[in-house]
């Protein structure tokens, strides 16, 4: 009987957290972020990771890392696998920075024949157990 209601509220709590990004600014606000980088025309470029780690620095799950402002030029991809974790230092997780864990890579891939700037946003949850939401505005600078 307990097992199904964990399952139920693990359910409940996964539909939240996707259901999260489609909110345009979640309650309390976010942490907003400013990021620029470089890619090359036509080229897939890793622009950020995201992770997500237990107190002894172990895989948590994914944190959920949503689109909420599309580029223009381009499209952004979410995908799964090898990170090196980063944590701010006032992060409860700042310790686990440098180890290597599964997590979030996010990849930007301009349209063919672009060459200029593009920008989009994304959204990351769940990266610290305090339920930190953050809004990331990344600035893409596409040429040679």
């Amino acid at each position: 009987m307990k097992s199904i209601s964990l399952i139920s509220l693990g359910l409940i709590l996964t539909a939240g957290m996707a259901l999260s990004g489609c909110v345009g600014t979640p309650i309390g606000g976010a942490k907003q972020s400013q990021f620029s980088g470089r890619a090359a025309p036509g080229k897939k470029t890793k622009v950020t990771t995201a992770s997500l780690v237990k107190q002894d620095c172990t895989f948590a799950g994914f944190p959920y890392t949503g689109v909420i402002k599309q580029p223009a030029h381009g499209k952004v991809d979410v995908e799964h696998g090898p990170v090196t974790a980063k944590f701010s230092k006032d992060s409860t997780a700042y310790l686990c920075s440098g180890k290597t864990v599964q997590g979030n890579i996010v990849y930007y891939t301009p349209n063919p024949g672009f060459a200029g700037t593009d920008q989009f946003t994304l959204r990351l949850t769940g990266l610290n157990t305090d339920g930190t939401v953050q809004d990331g505005t990344f600035t893409v600078h596409v040429g040679r």
